[in-house]
């Protein structure tokens, strides 16, 4: 029998937000422009000009390369949130207590998307309400954002089955 293996990647290209963030920054860049262009002290301006489009630039690219992969195997699942978790995350099945597809609500369960928990709870997700719920044991959940809720849902019962 052939190994089965589920993969997900998410992030924010081409995502709502990633155009909300370019048409925000587009107009704020034009209007300082025009301010620069009108000012006569050239070089505060300038300065902050330069101050504004550097952290712009670095946001962009933050979210342009934020990117959450998800991977479940014979061994275990496994994840990462790259730029800040580079290496992978692996829970081996006999590490995990329950596991389950949940419906959740970010705002409220977790305080956003991105990375966020505490002592006990972690979650990892880019967009969405949904996600793989894992019970680690020693009082600690991980929760991994999915956009595949239905297909993610099939495989882990599928596992099962096996």
């Amino acid at each position: 029998m052939a190994t089965q293996v589920f993969k997900e990647t998410q992030t924010y290209r081409g995502t709502w937000i990633m155009y909300l963030i370019v048409l925000v920054e587009i107009p704020t860049l034009i209007l300082l422009l025009t301010l620069f262009f009108k000012e006569e002290n050239k070089t505060e301006m300038g300065i902050a000009l330069g101050l504004v489009t550097i952290t712009m630039a670095f946001i962009f690219l933050l979210l342009f390369n934020l990117k959450l992969e998800t991977r479940i195997d014979q061994f275990g699942i496994s994840f990462r949130y790259f730029p800040f978790i580079n290496s992978w995350r692996k829970y081996p099945f006999d590490q995990i207590k329950k596991l389950e597809v949940i419906n959740y609500s970010p705002i409220t369960d977790y305080g956003g998307w991105g990375l966020k928990g505490n002592s006990t709870t972690k979650a990892y997700s880019i967009l969405g309400d949904q996600g793989l719920l894992l019970d680690v044991g020693e009082k600690k959940k991980i929760m991994i954002g999915t956009m595949k809720a239905k297909e993610l849902e099939q495989f882990l019962l599928s596992r099962e089955e096996d």
